[in-house]
Order: C-alpha cells, then sequence, then structure tokens
C-alpha cells in the first residue's frame, strides 16, 4: 500500500537527517582542531519498482557521508618551529608508537602537524602520534626509499648531543715587507726547525687559534724569515711545544718551506712540507686525534713596501657547543641548531601523496589508513614528486566553513521536521481507514 511505503520514506527522512545532524555536529564540534577534515552528507533517492502506473511506491532516501580531506584548511602561524604545516598535497606519516615501521609499527597518516619533543626525545604531535622521518648520515646523505617504509623511523633527537668541528684549512692574508733586511747567520745557513726552537727570532710571526678533535683550542705560530730577495722561509709550530709529540725536542715544529714572490709582489710559489697538509701530532695527554691541517699561503701573501702588517687570518672548526634549537628547512630537512653557530640535518621529514585521499578511512588522532578507495601511497621529499612543500612554525587550520555549517544545520533541522510531518500525515490517514468499518 503506498500510505505504509510513505510512512517507511518518512522514517528514513528521519534516518538520513538524522545521520546529517551528527555528521554537522562533528564538523561544527572540530572548528578549531588542527589539520581536521570536515565530512558531508549526500542523499540518494531510493527508488521501488512501479507496478502500475496508476499508483506509486515510495522508496525514500538513503544517506552517504563523504569526506573532504582534499579540501585544505588555511594555513595559521605559530611560535613553535616544531609546529609543522603541508602546502598542497602529502601527509605526514606516523604511528601509534616509537616502533620501526618495518619492526612492527603502525602507519598512519595525518595533517596534524602540532608536534613537540616529548620525554624520550621523539616528536610527537598533541594527538600522540609519532613522526617518521628519513636519518640523515653524518656526511649530509640522506637513507631513504621511496618504494617503502623501511628506510623510515620515528624522529629521535634524544642522541644529538654537542657538536665541535677540529681545524683543518687555515688562511694567511699578510704583508712582508720587501726591504726587510735578509737574514745573514753562521755562515749564511738556515737549518728548518730553528725558528721554531729558538734559535733563529723570526723577522715576522703571527699565532692564531686552531681547535683540536676535543674542540680544544690550540695555539700555533707562524713565523717568517727573509734569505734572499724575494725569498722566505715559512715554519709552522705549535705553542706551547709540549702539546705535541715529540716538541720538545724540535721545538714544536709541524711544517716549514719556502715562500717566493715575484717582483711585482705576488706570490711565486711554496714548496716544503708547508705547501701541502700537514698533520698536528698532538701529544696522548692531550686526548686528541692527529689533525690534518692545510695551509694556503698562495691567496692573501704579499711582499711590498709596506710594513709588515697581517690583514686576516681565518681558520675553520669551532669549539663544543650544545643543542639550542631545530629548524625545518624548505626541502624538509629537520637540522639541529647548535651553541657554537654550526647545524647539521638529523632527519628529512617525507610526505605521503595518494590519487584519492577523499578515499581515506578516518583513525584515531585525526589520523587516517589507506582503503581499496584510496589506492597506494607514493612517498617523495617535501616539495617534490607531487608533494606539498612543508612549513615550520605553522598549523594547518581545520577546513570547517562555520557559516556554511550552520546553515546546513538550519536545513537539515527543517527537513527533519517535515519527514516527521510525512510520518504523522500518513498516522492520520491510516486512522481514517480504520475507522471505515466503524
Amino acid at each position: 500500500m503506498s500510505i505504509y511505503t510513505a510512512l517507511r520514506a518518512g522514517v528514513s527522512g528521519l534516518t538520513a537527517n538524522s545521520s546529517a545532524l551528527a555528521v554537522i555536529s562533528d564538523n561544527i564540534a572540530n572548528v578549531n582542531t588542527v589539520g581536521y577534515k570536515r565530512s558531508g552528507v549526500d542523499f540518494s533517492a531510493l527508488v521501488n519498482a512501479q507496478n502500475s502506473a496508476t499508483t506509486y511506491n515510495a522508496g525514500g532516501v538513503l544517506p552517504l557521508t563523504r569526506q573532504q580531506i582534499s579540501l585544505q584548511g588555511s594555513l595559521e602561524q605559530s611560535r613553535s618551529t616544531t609546529d609543522l604545516a603541508i602546502s598542497g598535497d602529502g601527509f605526514f606519516i606516523v604511528s601509534t608508537n616509537n616502533q620501526q615501521l618495518s619492526n612492527g609499527g603502525s602507519v598512519l597518516f595525518t595533517r596534524a602537524g602540532s608536534f613537540t619533543i616529548d620525554a624520550q626525545g621523539y616528536m610527537v604531535n598533541a594527538q600522540g602520534l609519532f613522526l617518521q622521518g628519513w636519518p640523515v648520515n653524518s656526511d649530509g646523505s640522506v637513507v631513504s626509499s621511496p618504494t617503502s617504509l623501511s628506510a623510515i623511523e620515528p624522529v629521535n633527537i634524544s642522541g644529538v648531543g654537542g657538536l665541535a668541528e677540529p681545524t683543518e684549512n687555515i688562511g694567511i692574508n699578510a704583508n712582508l715587507t720587501s726591504g726587510q733586511t735578509s737574514y745573514a747567520g753562521a755562515q749564511g745557513v738556515y737549518d728548518p726547525g730553528d725558528m721554531a726552537t729558538g734559535t733563529v727570532t723570526p723577522h715576522f710571526e703571527s699565532s692564531l687559534e686552531v681547535y683540536d678533535s676535543l674542540g680544544e683550542p690550540r695555539s700555533i705560530a707562524f713565523g717568517f724569515l727573509k734569505t734572499a730577495p724575494n725569498t722566505w722561509q715559512v715554519e709552522a709550530y705549535a705553542r706551547p711545544n709540549t702539546n705535541i709529540t715529540g716538541g720538545g725536542a724540535n721545538g714544536g715544529l709541524l711544517a716549514s718551506g719556502t715562500l717566493t714572490f715575484n717582483t711585482d709582489g705576488t706570490v711565486a710559489g711554496v714548496s716544503g712540507t708547508i705547501a701541502s697538509a700537514f698533520t698536528i701530532p698532538w701529544a696522548s695527554s692531550t686526548g686528541a686525534a692527529a689533525q690534518p691541517v692545510t695551509l694556503d699561503l698562495n691567496t692573501g701573501m704579499t711582499q711590498f713596501a709596506n710594513t709588515y702588517g697581517v690583514t686576516s687570518v681565518t681558520a675553520d672548526g669551532v669549539p663544543p657547543g650544545d643543542l639550542v634549537g631545530l629548524v625545518l628547512e624548505g626541502d624538509g630537512m629537520l637540522t639541529a641548531q647548535f651553541s657554537n653557530g654550526r647545524a647539521r640535518a638529523l632527519y628529512q621529514i617525507p610526505l605521503a601523496t595518494f590519487l584519492n585521499p577523499n578515499g581515506l578511512k578516518a583513525d584515531q588522532g585525526g589520523a587516517f589508513r589507506t582503503t581499496l578507495e584510496s589506492g597506494l601511497y607514493n612517498i617523495n621529499a617535501s616539495n617534490a614528486g607531487g608533494a606539498g612543500r612543508i612549513v615550520s612554525g605553522a598549523l594547518e587550520a581545520s577546513n570547517v566553513d562555520l557559516a556554511a555549517e550552520f546553515t546546513n544545520l538550519i536545513t537539515t533541522q527543517r527537513a527533519y521536521s517535515a519527514s516527521s510531518r510525512i510520518i504523522t500525515t500518513a498516522d492520520q490517514m491510516l486512522e481514517e481507514l480504520l475507522q471505515i468499518k466503524r
């Protein structure tokens, strides 16, 4: 009977609009949830087979929930550098525990990037999910595998200690006075090491500070002695000489050689052991390793009629520094910053993309799981292979439009009321039918 089908259609209308109300309520409740993706309800008509052209059997309506995961929310500035947002496509790869994904970790995908460092050094978002990344080797190379999750591990900075860099390169920019009288020792003979031992006083001397493998500052001196026109003997020696193995015997001599100049005051050449990399054999008592150092005398040395003067002395290497912060670069490199001004890449944060992100299944903490509808994921670095760009110091807001939700709330309420009218009207018609026999 058509009245009964109308009654059931009214019930389906109540059920469908109740589901719509639940979805709208969830959207409104999560209007301030970071990375939340709104859902909507599409109504699909249920059609009954019609057995007669003169009667009609109502079918009703079926609610179909649809997620709008691909719709990006606005990016809002944050004061924390570990807050991350994605501008464009992609999801952070996270896990419910701190196990490596290849060892039983449960993989999830999220846009909620409110990450902080927990007590164990892991990067965890506000929902308790562990961020995953590619570890970076000490030489700066990334351990990555774009086709699987085997190389990805939970991001952990607990093992990041202080950072010190030994000196490897030294450069001296100085002018040696061209009018300096040449050295005239016994028989005019100069023996390498005479300046280091103090047997001969150098015409000019310059000292600089270097750092050994432990980050300890050490002093090295360079002596210059003119032995002939346009010709200078150069020695490098440690001060004090007891800092190096056997330093007492040769005055701490590290390297020696000859520096020659052209008639226009520019460097003609450098010869001897000082012309190439030499090794500083730190004494075993210092605890430092033997240290190779390269001295550049070709670039900044001159011989003019001016007085002796050092324009600059450059030496790389830094003293020990403590971890003071984390910075995420545009390519997804999570970089540790140290108090000595140095930085070191720790992880590269990958992003997962899907052909149909709206087909993902919602999971705990605003994260998602893969489904047959979503398709398989592709893993790429930030801003590569179709993945979006990771933005540090920002969060993605919910993509809920509050004005639209309240409008939907009103129309859903009216539709629910109208469906209830169908039921009361059909009930009254059935009551009239039952009273026919009276």
